[in-house]
C-alpha cells in the first residue's frame, strides 16, 4: 500500500470560507488586535466574520497546546488538552453555516516548529487558510523583548541582552525537537521570514501576509487597517478608536527597579503566581502608571539591526508574500548617538527587598506561594 499522502490544506471546500491564522510576532500589537476583535464579536459576525469564542483563554491554551509548552506557562494538562481542536471546530461551524472568514490569533504560534505547524493545520484541512505575521522595527522590539523578560522574572541588564542575544545570532534554528539550537531566543522570536517560511511551506506564498506595524506616533487605526486588509476583513466593522488594553511598557528606572525586585524574590513564586502578582499587578499596574517613556535601544545597534532588517525585506520580496504597510516602517527606531543606554539607576527611594516581601505577603495571603523552577532566559 502506498504511503498516505499529506492532506492538502490549500484547496478550499465549496462554501468552506477562509481561515486567517494570526501567529504573531510577539510585541507587535497582538494584544491590542486581539482585544479589538473580541470587543467587536457581534459586529464582525454580522459582517460574516467570526473571532471564535469557546471559553476564556481558549486561543492562548490552544496555541500552547500546539507548541507543547504548557509547563513553561504553568498550565495544567486539562487546561490545554483539546483547546486547539475546539477553537478550530467553532470556526468551522460558523463557516459551514455560511460565514466568510474566521480569524484565530495568538503570538505563541509564531515560533512553531514545522511539525507543530502541521499539527495546527490538521483540523483546518480543506479550508482556505491564510497566515498573517505582524512585525515591528527591531529597535523597539529589542527593548520590548527585554522588558517582557524582566516582567516574567529575569534580572539581566540590557547590556546582557545585547551581548548574549542581539550580537550573538547564529542563524541556526533547531534541527529537531531534541535540538535546542544555538540561535538566541530574541532572533527566533522576531524572525519574520522564518515564521512565514514555516507557516506557508504547505500553503504556498500566496497565503502568507506580512503586516508592518506603523512608526511611533501613527494612529492606532493604521495597524488595524493593515491587518484587516491582510485578513480580508472590512475595516469598517470595528472601531479602532476604542480604549482597549495593551501591554504596558516601563521606563528605564522602573525596569531597573523591577530587576532588583526580581533578585530579591528569587525563585519563591511559580510562573502563574508571578504573572499575576508581579507582572500584572506590580509591573503593569504600579510601575507602568508612572508614565515614564520606554527607553530606546542604543544607536550602536544599527550595525546589527539594520542589515538584518534589509536582508529580511529582500527575502520577503523574493518569496512573494504579500506586504501590508510601508517597508520603511521597519527601519529600527534607536536612540540618538551619545544618549544613555537603557541601563540606568533604579527608582530612587524604593527598597527592592521591601517590595519583594510585600508581593510575597500578597501571594501568601492567597495561599499561592510556591517554589518555581529556575528559568533559563536565553532559551
Amino acid at each position: 500500500m502506498p504511503p498516505e499522502q499529506p492532506r492538502d490544506t490549500r484547496s478550499a471546500r465549496p462554501g468552506g470560507g477562509r481561515v486567517v491564522l494570526h501567529v504573531g510576532l510577539p510585541k507587535t500589537g497582538t494584544t491590542w488586535l486581539q482585544a479589538l476583535l473580541a470587543a467587536h464579536r457581534d459586529e464582525l459576525r454580522a459582517g460574516g466574520v467570526v473571532y471564535p469564542f469557546v471559553r476564556p483563554g481558549a486561543m492562548f491554551h490552544g496555541a500552547v497546546e500546539v507548541r507543547g509548552s504548557r509547563a513553561r506557562f504553568g498550565l495544567a494538562a486539562e487546561q490545554v488538552e483539546g483547546a486547539w481542536a475546539a477553537v478550530c471546530a467553532r470556526a468551522g461551524e460558523f463557516l459551514d453555516a455560511g460565514g466568510r472568514t474566521a480569524v484565530i490569533s495568538h503570538e505563541v504560534l509564531g515560533g512553531a516548529a514545522p511539525d507543530q505547524v502541521e499539527r495546527a493545520l490538521a483540523p483546518l484541512a480543506g479550508r482556505e487558510v491564510h497566515v498573517v505575521v505582524t512585525a515591528r522595527d527591531l529597535g523597539r522590539q529589542a527593548t520590548a523583548h527585554w522588558q517582557e523578560e524582566v516582567k516574567l522574572g529575569a534580572t539581566w541588564s540590557f547590556a546582557d541582552l545585547e551581548r548574549e542575544q542581539l550580537r550573538a545570532d547564529t542563524g541556526r534554528e533547531p534541527a529537531g525537537p531534541d535540538d535546542g539550537g544555538s540561535r538566541p531566543h530574541f532572533w527566533h522570536a522576531q524572525d519574520l521570514v522564518g515564521a512565514l517560511q514555516r507557516w506557508t511551506a504547505r500553503l504556498g506564498p500566496d497565503r502568507g501576509h506580512l503586516v508592518l506595524c506603523p512608526p511611533p506616533g501613527a494612529p492606532a487605526a493604521v495597524l488595524w487597517e493593515r491587518f484587516a486588509e491582510a485578513a480580508g476583513v472590512d475595516p469598517a466593522l470595528v472601531d479602532p478608536g476604542l480604549s482597549l488594553p495593551g501591554n504596558a511598557s516601563l521606563g528605564a528606572p522602573e525596569t531597573a527597579l523591577l530587576r532588583a525586585v526580581n533578585r530579591a524574590l528569587g525563585d519563591r513564586l511559580d510562573p502563574r503566581v508571578r504573572a499575576r502578582v508581579v507582572k500584572q499587578g506590580y509591573a503593569e499596574g504600579e510601575l507602568a502608571a508612572t508614565g515614564s517613556a520606554r527607553p530606546l535601544a542604543p544607536a550602536g545597534l544599527a550595525e546589527v539591526l539594520v542589515p538584518a532588517t534589509r536582508a529580511w525585506l529582500d527575502e520577503v520580496a523574493a518569496a512573494g508574500w504579500s506586504v501590508h504597510g510601508d517597508p520603511a516602517d521597519l527601519d529600527p527606531v534607536l536612540a540618538p548617538p551619545g544618549d544613555p543606554t537603557p541601563d540606568v539607576e533604579a527608582v530612587a527611594g524604593v527598597d527592592p527587598a521591601a517590595v519583594a516581601q510585600r508581593l510575597l505577603d500578597a501571594a501568601g495571603a492567597a495561599g499561592e506561594v510556591a517554589v518555581r523552577p529556575r528559568r533559563r532566559w536565553w532559551r
